[in-house]
């Protein structure tokens, strides 16, 4: 099995944080380009499927003004037991339609495994596993399509 290069964790890191960026900065609905046609996300918002959902999602989160800043850190890259490319890391998130946006709406980590797509790294899967959430706090809720 190929080991996991300098390279490898670069690109990633670059994906993982690709992605916030586009979903805290207005580009939800550009989310999609980073993901692969079969990519699958699961976790406390609901189930995603294809990239094509996703790529609904975004086009209705854009919609929202609310406003949302995810801090990522702790990237662990590695290979999984099929020797695809893997990571976890910790996220916080914070949102500004909570009573009080400066205190973390939740914190986790995010278990993800790519795929590469003409050369490119995109994202197959995401695991969205909580460790601590505030109860009070908004949720966009995927599976229901909204954000």
């Amino acid at each position: 099995m190929r080991g996991v290069t300098t390279a490898d964790i670069l690109a990633v890191q670059q994906l993982v944080a690709e992605y916030a960026f586009r979903n805290d900065h207005g580009q939800a609905d550009r989310l999609h380009e980073l993901v692969t046609e079969d990519y699958r996300s699961t976790g406390p918002m609901g189930e995603m499927n294809g990239r094509e959902a996703l790529a609904a999602w975004g086009a209705k989160r854009v919609q929202v003004p609310a406003q949302v800043r995810h801090v990522l850190s702790n990237v662990r890259v590695f290979r999984d037991e099929a020797g695809a490319l893997a990571s976890t890391s910790y996220y916080v998130a914070f949102r500004d339609s909570g009573a009080n946006p400066a205190s973390p709406a939740s914190m986790g980590e995010y278990h993800d495994t790519y795929a590469e797509v003409d050369g490119v790294l995109h994202l197959a899967s995401r695991t969205v596993v909580p460790a601590f959430a505030d109860p009070g706090a908004p949720r966009p809720n995927v599976a229901g399509g909204k954000p």
